[in-house]
């Protein structure tokens, strides 16, 4: 019998004589009781009797009111024993929380290790002190902490919630709504993530559940949940101010290998085919600039996979990279190819900045990472992810293509002297390296503790996804980042450990295809299937927005024309990632007016976000179309 259940069967004992001892009058008994509850109370903070205050208190009521005295003690010693049994529920478990109710009081024990556990009680004072600070705008909340599951339940009849416990939770209280984050594993980046797609557009406060001790486990969650919240926002930002730019971008650079199938090299060819050889990925943070001399001495014995950003620093230091890789839209990034005769092989997502290929002497090597793009590039059956950095689809490129090892230079992902680009990078830089205010602390490789912002956080976390997505990626892996941030899962190797004996290189050996297929003017259809129907039911928008009130069944009515639209599967293939943002806003704030805000006035207001969103998608259908149309004008001028 173990300690705890020894401790379980005196209590029940004690308990089984109350009532005798009520009948002697044998007080004193009582008082030895009152002492035995509050020593084991005091250790596993029972409420009632923990404290010689409480203690105190107790015996002047048993001065005036012996009965009332007896019955107090009763209680607190069925807490106490009810505390116990929990306590032995969980006894051969750590890192858990295991809800229960005594006297129908929701309670919890929160056990991280087998010495250190603590109770709660959520009664309904705790719930006002917690509604009182919570915003009169708020929709939305993220509880770090379950508890007993009294504050999700009651906070769940006011906003839209999403409780994740820092700990494991009991299966019949886990549920889409209700997560534990030790227990997700390595799923939990993805997992959270889609969770918070539902809190898109909706006002969103992350609260710690107040009777939660904080202990690193819980504040660490903190950090990740605000940093995953923080770039999931960033994400989908990017998505809403840069996806017509990007479907732009899929069209020009479309026509143009169209054009130059003559150097274009399908990705297929290369997977695996550098089994036996070893690569360096070279990134532009601040590690870059003291990696220059090693790479002048090593870039012959391993092969360059370099992005876009250290093209300048490279060449100008006499360092040949044997891929180039690229992904942005952006103007910028084509800045970093100005006055540079770029006659590798370039690898880039057909979202890239169309002047970059146009600019490139070397083969080019495009890759699909949408649906769209595997689409237009109908020929090639690989398809990468799509990553928010290109250091990350440099690394995914680099294990396609087969290297015994791929290291990383310039992958510091933390901040030096306030900054992260290199010297020579942020120069060539159209920006000056700085993401955030807020800085978190960080583990480097050195030992010590560095800076990361919530971006750069965010990019570590993404190297979890990606080791999880390609088996075998960790062991490949090699950082030679000394200052830069410890990624979990990859060796830290430092720089002079970098071979030199140089290699043969092979080069890319085109293969001649029977025929390459490009499909714009099948996905341009595509596009253009879904302008009558948005045409139509902007028409029922409008009609309705020029009421004053908009009834539940006038509602209900457009609901179903718009849920028809957005089911439609070229829809959600082709058309949906122009608008997905303002589509998520649209069917969280339904949701919302559904459960909690059945108003006209938030009826109104949900129609009028989907006139603009079916405006907006018009339009950019309109220039993405135009894209092509001019092309082909320009061509037939020439």
């Amino acid at each position: 019998m173990s300690q705890l259940q020894n401790i379980m069967k005196e209590l029940r004992d004690i308990s089984n004589q109350i009532v005798l001892l009520v009948e002697n009058e044998s007080w004193d008994v009582f008082d030895e009781i009152v002492e035995m509850i509050r020593l084991f109370g005091e250790n596993i903070h029972s409420n009632g009797i923990r404290t010689k205050e409480d203690v105190f208190k107790l015996q002047n009521i048993k001065k005036d009111n012996k009965k009332l005295f007896a019955n107090i003690v009763y209680d607190n010693l069925q807490l106490l024993i009810k505390e116990y049994e929990s306590l032995i529920a969980i006894q051969h478990k750590n890192q858990i929380v295991f809800p229960f109710v005594y006297l129908g009081n929701k309670m919890a024990v929160v056990k991280q290790h087998d010495e250190n556990y603590y109770f709660l009680n959520e009664v309904d004072l705790e719930f006002e002190r917690l509604k009182s600070t919570i915003s009169n705008e708020t929709e939305a909340i993220i509880l770090i902490g379950y508890g007993s599951g009294t504050l999700h339940e009651r906070l769940s009849k006011n906003y839209h919630v999403l409780t994740i416990d820092p700990f494991k939770l009991p299966s019949i209280v886990k549920s889409t709504s209700v997560l534990s984050f030790i227990e997700s594993g390595k799923n939990n980046k993805s997992i959270l993530q889609s969770q918070f797609q539902s809190f898109v557009g909706l006002k969103t406060e992350v609260i710690k559940h107040p009777l939660y001790k904080n202990t690193l486990e819980l504040l660490e969650l903190l950090k990740l949940v605000r940093s995953y919240l923080n770039e999931c926002h960033i994400d989908l930002n990017t998505r809403k101010l840069y996806t017509e730019k990007w479907y732009v971008e899929y069209f020009y650079n479309t026509i143009f290998l169209k054009e130059n199938t003559d150097r274009l090299v399908n990705i297929d060819y290369l997977k695996q085919k550098y089994n036996g050889t070893k690569a360096l990925m070279i990134a532009g943070g601040p590690s870059l600039e003291e990696a220059i001399p090693y790479l002048q001495k090593a870039q012959n014995s391993y092969y360059i996979v370099a992005i876009g950003q250290t093209v300048k620093a490279l060449t100008e230091n006499g360092i040949r990279p044997d891929f180039v890789i690229s992904t942005d839209a952006g103007e910028a990034n084509a800045y970093f190819f100005k006055d540079i005769e770029l006659d590798v092989p370039l690898v880039y997502s057909l979202q890239v900045n169309h002047q970059i290929p146009k600019q490139s002497k070397g083969v080019l090597i495009p890759y699909a990472d949408s649906q769209i793009t595997k689409e237009l590039l109908a020929y090639s059956k690989t398809k990468f992810n799509t990553y928010p950095t290109v250091a990350l689809a440099a690394v995914a490129f680099s294990y396609h293509l087969g290297f015994d090892s791929i290291g990383l230079i310039g992958q510091d992902l933390a901040l030096r002297n306030g900054e992260y680009y290199s010297a020579s990078v942020k120069q060539a830089s159209s920006t000056d390296g700085q993401f955030h205010d807020m800085l978190y602390d960080i583990e480097l490789n050195n030992g010590d503790i560095g800076k990361t912002t919530p971006v750069l956080f965010g990019f570590l976390s993404n190297y979890q996804f990606l080791i999880k997505t390609y088996p075998g990626l960790s062991r490949k892996l090699i950082n030679y980042a000394e200052q830069g941030a410890v990624i979990e899962g990859v060796t830290y190797e430092p720089l002079e450990t970098l071979k030199e004996e140089p290699i043969q290189k092979q080069n890319i050996e085109k293969v001649e295809e029977k025929e390459i297929y490009i499909p714009i003017e099948h996905v341009q259809d595509l596009l253009n299937s879904v302008i009558q129907r948005l045409q139509n039911l902007k028409q029922k928008l409008y009609r309705i927005m020029n009421q004053k009130a908009v009834t539940v069944n006038e509602f209900e009515k457009v609901l179903r024309g718009w849920d028809a639209m957005i089911e439609t599967p070229s829809f959600r293939s082709h058309i949906m990632p122009l608008q997905l943002v303002n589509l998520l806003i649209i069917q969280n704030k339904i949701k919302l007016h559904n459960r909690y805000n059945q108003t006209s006035a938030m009826r109104l207001s949900i129609l009028s976000q989907m006139f603009d969103a079916i405006q907006e998608l018009e339009n950019q259908i309109y220039t993405i179309k135009q894209t092509y149309v001019d092309n082909n004008y320009a061509k037939n001028k020439r």
